[in-house]
C-alpha cells in the first residue's frame, strides 16, 4: 500500500505563480532558473520550515514581476527576398506575456518557396542578445489565393517565463529543424520589439 507524501500548501497569495517542484530541484536552482532571489523564494514559501529540503510534487510560491505585454508587431522583407510581382513578402507578430505564461505568434505571407535560398524551411527567432535566441519553427499552410501560401509558427511561454521585451524577430532561411543559431546570410523578415504595439 502506497502512501502519498503530504507537503504544506503553497500561500494561498502568491505575488506570482504556483510551481511544482521537480526530481533534482533545489530553492537554488529554482530562484536562478526564473529569476528571483533565493530570499525572495524563501520569503514567499514560510510553509517551507527547511529551505534545503524539498520535495518531487511539492507545490511552491515563486514570486514574479513579468510584465504584462500584449502587442502585434509588423515583420517586414529584407534585401534577401525577390520582389514578386503578384505578392509582397511581409509577416506580422503577436507577442502575449504574463506571469502565467503567454504565447508569440508568427505569421508569414509572399515568401518565396525556401529552396530559393538553397534552403529547406523558414524559421522564427526571438533574439534577446546576451541569452540564445528562441526558434520557432514555422509550417506551410494551404494556398490562400494562389502560390505562395502563408507559413505559421508559434511559441508558448511557460509561467513565470519572460521574453519581452527583446531586440527582434527575424524570420530566417534554414536546412533543418532544430537549429540553435539563426543563419544571418539568409534573414527574410525583420521586425523590431520597440515597434511592438499594443493591441
Amino acid at each position: 500500500m502506497s502512501h502519498k507524501k503530504k507537503f504544506p500548501p503553497p500561500p494561498s497569495v502568491c505575488p506570482g505563480f504556483i510551481y511544482t517542484v521537480r526530481e533534482g530541484d533545489t530553492l537554488f536552482f529554482i530562484a536562478r532558473r526564473f529569476n528571483v532571489s533565493l530570499d525572495q523564494l524563501i520569503a514567499a514559501n514560510p510553509q517551507i520550515k527547511n529551505p534545503d529540503l524539498i520535495f518531487p510534487g511539492q507545490q511552491i510560491c515563486v514570486p514574479a514581476e513579468v510584465p504584462v505585454i500584449e502587442c502585434c508587431m509588423l515583420l517586414f522583407r529584407t534585401e534577401n527576398v525577390p520582389v514578386l510581382p503578384d505578392a509582397e513578402a511581409g509577416g506580422v507578430a503577436r507577442v502575449f506575456q504574463s506571469s502565467e505564461g503567454g504565447n508569440v505568434l508568427v505569421a508569414a505571407i509572399g515568401l518565396p518557396s525556401p529552396d530559393t535560398f538553397d534552403a529547406e524551411i523558414y524559421v522564427a527567432w526571438v533574439r534577446r542578445p546576451p541569452l540564445p535566441p528562441i526558434p520557432i519553427q514555422m509550417l506551410q499552410t494551404g494556398p490562400v489565393v494562389t502560390e505562395p501560401g502563408v507559413w505559421v509558427g508559434a511559441f508558448v511561454i511557460g509561467p513565470g517565463e519572460e521574453i519581452a521585451p527583446f531586440q527582434d524577430i527575424v524570420v530566417t532561411a534554414e536546412d533543418e529543424f532544430p537549429v540553435t543559431e539563426p543563419d544571418l546570410e539568409r534573414i527574410v523578415l525583420i521586425g523590431l520589439f520597440e515597434q511592438c504595439r499594443p493591441r
